[in-house]
């Protein structure tokens, strides 16, 4: 019990970190959000080597580099992640955190769909209804209010991709990070010596900022690691449905301190979404029982 304990606990605190985030990058907002993807990836890139380093784990990490086979689902991986650290930091610049939210609401949702026509995974009636569901949110906001919701797509299909190439690796959550950053990291020190030279970018960092651009990387991989703990000592389903927090902390965080407007868009969708879920626990709880009492 007192290791569960603490995976719930690891959970909890990954989950309100994720879910905060939208207010540490608004500190930054005078930055450019893709000169704070820069600064994001390479300060990530030191804080996973140092967690590695600190539990004697950088081997693992050289190992990594030298397997062919996994750096080339891990070098896919990499660019999917970048893809949704740059949308979030994006669209939290611009006002769309709400629109995130919304969107990793529905991110269980894409995932069970990917698995289904990738990995030939099975799915329950109520599964698949609450996928119609939330579609139907997104068209009816299309269709009712003449806007596609499409920070909100994107938000809903750029972490599925990433986890969908880091399926198919097979590997340790941490290190593959780390080998993910470090892919990366040559690509962001030189775009930002490249294109962010001026206003927005380096000639802007004053002394108060080089500590927010440092700690971006400890607050990127903390709940990395927290949840990479958590996962091996918790049921999954609790794992997912815990999931839902981080999304409705960043909602009301885009509401109640970031002044974005609820608009009859949003509710909308937000209606569909929720109703969808709803369907989407129930159904999963169903099918996981089903197959427990099946074995």
């Amino acid at each position: 019990m007192k290791g569960r304990g603490k995976s719930l606990a690891a959970l909890l605190l990954c989950y309100c970190i994720w879910g905060t985030q939208p207010l540490y990058w608004d500190l930054l907002a005078r930055f450019d959000s893709m000169f704070i993807l820069c600064c994001r990836i390479l300060a990530s890139m030191a804080a996973v080597w140092l967690f590695l380093a600190c539990t004697g784990r950088v081997r693992e990490l050289l190992a990594a580099f030298r397997d062919g086979a996994l750096m080339r689902r891990l070098v896919p991986a990499a660019f999917f992640l970048a893809a949704d650290w740059a949308l979030f930091n994006w669209a939290v610049a611009n006002g769309h955190v709400l629109d995130t939210s919304l969107g990793y609401y529905m991110n269980p949702m894409v995932i069970f769909l990917t698995g289904v026509t990738l990995f030939r995974e099975r799915g329950s009636a109520l599964e698949y209804a609450a996928v119609l569901v939330a579609f139907a949110g997104v068209a009816a906001s299309w269709v009712g209010y003449g806007s596609f919701p499409i920070v909100a797509v994107l938000c809903a299909l750029s972490w599925p991709a990433y986890a969908t190439a880091k399926k198919a690796a097979h590997a340790d959550p941490i290190v593959s990070v780390g080998v993910e950053t470090t892919v990366l990291a040559p690509l962001a020190l030189i775009a930002a010596l490249a294109f962010f030279p001026g206003e927005g970018g380096i000639a802007s960092v004053r002394a108060l900022d080089a500590p927010l651009l440092l700690l971006s990387g400890v607050v990127t991989a903390t709940p990395i690691i927290l949840y990479s703990f958590a996962v091996n000592g918790m049921p999954f389903k609790v794992v997912g449905i815990l999931q839902y927090l981080s999304s409705s902390i960043s909602f009301l965080c885009g509401f109640l301190f970031m002044g974005e407007p609820v608009t009859k868009q949003k509710l909308t969708m937000f209606a569909f979404i929720a109703a969808g879920l709803v369907l989407f626990t129930v159904g999963s709880f169903r099918r996981q029982k089903d197959a427990g009492e099946g074995e």
